[in-house]
């Protein structure tokens, strides 16, 4: 599991560094990578806070609809 605290600090150094920079499709491509941190530490802080059981899944495929 990754730290959503250090993603989002790398988000922030990414987001400085585009800011930066002059070339527009390097800028793009840094902001995108930031936003892509940002989303993933999101899920990480998610997933902390709702822990999959081995319970919920098994009622998952027990489930019949």
């Amino acid at each position: 599991m990754a730290d959503p605290a250090e993603l989002m600090r790398r988000a922030a150094e990414l987001n400085d560094w585009a800011d930066q920079e002059e070339e527009v499709e390097v800028r793009n491509r840094l902001l995108k990578m930031a936003e892509y941190y940002v989303q993933i530490a999101r899920k990480e802080e998610w997933q902390a806070a709702h822990p999959t059981s081995i319970a919920s899944l098994t009622g998952l495929l027990n489930k019949t609809d």
